[in-house]
């Protein structure tokens, strides 16, 4: 017991001297070193949020242009992009559709399954009705949101 009260102790003491930043450096014969040591050659990978500076290379943003004034400071999107986008998030919905199409026609299956057998528990049939009732209304939203 007194070494996991030393252990959580000492845990607790070193929380703050975690690193604010960590650096990534690659020597002549291509070692890569990560510190919290800034060092000649090194470059910023890494920071704590409340540090106040940034990473030295920050990921460049390519098909968001910058703010618009008259879109109350939110990024417009290329027309391509957004194309892209939208095509990808409707095969996503599509593939959604059919698997909760096939989900339906299982719970549909397992109820009158159910419902022919001699012992089956009226708790059982109506955990049944209820998916069946879920997976209906989960096409339905699928449907609206689709347009379809």
């Amino acid at each position: 017991m007194p070494r996991i009260v030393t252990a959580l102790l000492l845990a607790t003491l070193a929380a703050p001297a975690c690193a604010d930043a960590i650096y990534k450096y690659v020597d002549a014969d291509g070692h890569v070193t990560f510190t919290n040591v800034p060092r000649a050659g090194a470059k910023l990978i890494m920071q704590s949020p409340g540090s106040g500076s940034s990473p030295a290379n920050p990921r460049k943003k390519t098909s968001i242009s910058q703010p618009q004034a008259d879109s109350g400071g939110i990024p417009s999107i290329d027309s391509g992009t957004q194309k892209q986008r939208d095509q990808g998030r409707r095969r996503i919905l599509e593939t959604e559709l059919a698997n909760e199409h096939k989900a339906l026609l299982i719970a549909r299956g397992s109820l009158l399954e159910a419902q022919q057998k001699a012992g089956s528990k009226p708790e059982q049939l109506q955990r049944l009705r209820d998916e069946i009732t879920d997976r209906e209304r989960n096409i339905s939203a699928l449907k609206r949101e689709l347009g379809s």
